[in-house]
């Protein structure tokens, strides 16, 4: 049975192949005919049938290296994040080999691979989302363990077993597990290392139900280390994905610095001419693995603003905030120093807000989640709900995007983070 439904698998994935070739080329003519309104120079479209087998090539290979022809994807999503990074890498080879054969190819206009990308993102994922879906290879596959409430953490469509707390062995009978949901605590340590090694040894990803997830928080903190090793697990991804995720905070920040310099080199005179004291702020925060960092921020405050009164969190109409300070923080200007902490790999420009080691002390239920993934310059919190969250509305956001971290969803809230800041919605 197993043979059949690989032998399957590859007749498929070889169908798939061939079909997405033919795709990419329909969609540079298509790309042609909307660039130059359906007169298209004979110069133009020579360099793209010179080019032609190579960028196709091109084409199949970063779609292969992404996955988008193995035999099963988790969701419909798991297969739109493959086919994007897949297209969107090779459009980058693509138009760099053209660039590098520019003597030969230099005709080819790099619009017609920018359009190709998006007709090419919606012709290929639909069609293999059909063709996957008729041959029922979209599903993801779940094994929870223990009894207890699921809470909605799954998708409907995922194919379900559940096993026992100490049935942990049988996870070996189970081919190709996507993740495994962990209900009810795991007593016996032989059981628990066992299991440490099959996630680690089969990569799968791991969730904890929300009552798991908080037990596990407190525990660590009160000293009861009874998840062990399994809790490093927590908003770890596979390295590529890490990677990437990198790869955008480090081009992300480049981007927003250069292109606001002109306001930059504005608040800074402005900080300094209207009020006394350092134009930058400076304060210890907690980064993950529980490591202090200096966050930097403009500063928007009086000098010496907590001399008196302490550590306090900031509210919407703290009086000690300048009158320039005031619009910053509307703005979140002063938050621009913090792309030097991304930079230097202190913070990420999404995930959990940093918090002080006053307030780290003050709700340990937030060390924890600080300990999981880098701190953020924005997250779900800043997209969803308001400026001065309590402690135990940080904890639901923050256990939302730490569990279902990803490229994608980061890219999903920087582009939610725009209209939030102009809305003054979660700020």
């Amino acid at each position: 049975m197993t043979s059949v439904r690989h032998i399957h698998s590859m007749r498929v994935n070889v169908l798939l192949i061939l079909l997405n070739m033919l795709l990419v080329n329909v969609a540079f003519f298509l790309s042609f005919l909307i660039r130059t309104g359906g007169d298209i120079p004979e110069y133009n479209f020579l360099a793209y049938k010179r080019s032609l087998v190579f960028v196709t090539l091109i084409y199949t290979t970063a779609l292969s290296f992404f996955g988008v022809y193995q035999k099963r994807f988790k969701s419909s999503w798991d297969l739109f994040k493959r086919v994007f990074l897949g297209l969107f890498f090779g459009t980058l080879l693509s138009v760099a080999l053209v660039y590098a054969f520019r003597a030969r190819w230099g005709a080819f206009p790099t619009t017609v691979f920018v359009i190709s990308f998006f007709i090419n993102l919606l012709l290929i994922f639909k069609l293999n989302q059909y063709v996957l879906r008729a041959g029922r290879q979209i599903g993801k596959k779940v094994v929870v363990i223990g009894k207890d409430d699921l809470d909605g953490i799954i998708g409907k469509k995922a194919v379900v077993e559940r096993i026992g707390s100490d049935q942990i062995g049988q996870l070996t009978k189970y081919a190709d597990i996507d993740e495994v949901v962990i209900c009810e605590r795991i007593h016996d340590e032989k059981d628990l290392s066992l299991l440490i090694y099959l996630i680690q040894r089969l990569k799968i990803d791991v969730v904890f139900s929300p009552s798991i997830y908080v037990e596990l928080l407190s525990g660590r903190i009160n000293g009861d280390n009874s998840f062990g090793f399994l809790s490093t697990f927590v908003g770890e991804k596979r390295d590529v994905e890490e990677f990437l995720m990198r790869s955008l905070d480090i081009v992300g920040s480049i981007a927003i610095l250069l292109l606001s310099t002109p306001i930059t080199v504005l608040i800074t005179l402005l900080t300094k001419v209207t009020s006394r004291g350092p134009i930058f702020y400076k304060q210890q925060r907690v980064g993950k693995d529980g490591k202090l960092f200096t966050l930097y921020k403009f500063r928007t405050m009086i000098r010496d603003a907590e001399k008196e009164v302490g550590p306090v969190l900031a509210s919407r109409d703290d009086p000690r905030v300048t009158r320039i300070g005031r619009l910053m923080r509307r703005t979140r200007l002063d938050e621009l120093p913090q792309l030097f902490n991304v930079l230097r790999g202190d913070m990420s420009l999404v995930g959990p807000r940093p918090e002080r080691p006053h307030f780290v002390k003050q709700h340990k239920a937030l060390h924890e989640l600080r300990l999981a993934v880098k701190p953020g310059l924005t997250g779900l919190a800043q997209i969803r709900s308001f400026y001065n969250l309590k402690p135990k509305h940080k904890i639901k956001y923050d256990y939302l995007y730490i569990q279902r971290r990803s490229l994608l969803l980061n890219l999903y809230i920087l582009v939610l983070t725009i209209p939030a800041v102009f809305s003054r919605k979660g700020w």
